[in-house]
């Protein structure tokens, strides 16, 4: 296995790695794993199903939020206020539709681009990885359960909701694959933008959400390369790993993070076609 490409999660900025994903198909990069945590398991599952990069644009330009999502505040408010049952702020039922539709199964269970997804264990908060062989709509509904806002989903009986929470960069199964280049797309501007000091409180609590999405994914990358390299000097120490990323050059702010528009989703595949040109070397 040579190539992994590594999507993470990151709520209606995922139609940003849409774009990244027509960039490469048109160099004709083709991964042999695909790793996706929140919104980048629907896009590694779209793939794996046997959906072009045309058609999941396509599929995100004619997103909007009634297509993804229904408010349900007002029951949410009745429970927290009178101590009742835990309720999200919405409902989800719009996006199992939707991936009923356009997310074919038995393609995905045939797929020859090994497709990973996780998702944590409400109880117990262990992560768990489900292969393109266990994955079923219950499983992609579950690894995009934003906690509190979306319901989290039953897997075999067992409360399951987004795995970003613990890994929102699922970069792990590509390492200890032995995969010799990954490609990581990013959904905050990791390294890639000077943000100014904050004016105000919501500029600064911007921030530090980027920066705690950041610093989820350099932990994981410094940790990763660390056991790799470990797990070289006991075998074949001439190997290398080569791990590049693509993410968005601005800060894109909270609003874009539940912002399903036609506009938003316009600007930002057009953006990471754009930024995975500039920012990507990849070879055929």
């Amino acid at each position: 296995m040579k190539r992994a490409l590594i999507l993470c999660g990151g709520g209606s900025r995922g139609a940003f790695q849409a774009g990244v994903l027509k960039y490469l198909d048109e160099k004709g990069w083709c991964p042999d794993l695909i790793c996706g945590a929140s919104v980048g398991a629907i896009n590694a599952v779209a793939i794996g199903s046997g959906m072009a990069p045309d058609q999941i644009i396509t599929l995100w330009k004619r997103f909007d939020r009634r297509k993804i999502y229904r408010l349900s505040l007002a029951r949410h408010l009745r429970s927290f206020f009178n101590n009742g049952e835990s309720q999200p702020l919405t409902d989800t039922s719009p996006l199992k539709k939707l991936l009923v539709q356009y997310i074919d199964i038995n393609k995905l269970r045939q797929s020859e681009i090994d497709i990973l997804i996780n998702a944590v264990h409400l109880p117990t908060s262990r992560l768990k990885y489900f292969t393109q062989h266990q994955i079923d709509i219950s499983h992609i509904m579950a690894a995009s359960a934003i906690p509190v806002l979306f319901p989290w989903q039953f897997i075999d009986g067992e409360p399951y909701w987004d795995g970003g929470m613990i890994e929102n960069t699922p970069i792990a199964p590509a390492i200890e694959r032995r995969v010799r280049e990954i490609i990581v797309v990013l959904l905050t501007p990791a390294g890639n933008f000077k943000s100014p000091l904050p004016r105000t409180p919501l500029q600064a609590a911007e921030i530090a959400f980027e920066q705690l999405l950041q610093g989820a994914y350099q932990t994981a990358v410094s940790n990763q390369r660390f056991q790799f390299q470990t797990a070289l000097t006991n075998s074949v120490k001439d190997a290398s790993l080569r791990v590049t990323t693509v993410s968005p050059a601005r800060m894109l702010g909270f609003p874009s993070f539940l912002n399903f528009s036609t506009i938003q989703a316009e600007r930002l595949i057009e953006e990471g076609y754009y930024q995975a040109r500039k920012q990507l070397q990849v070879s055929q």
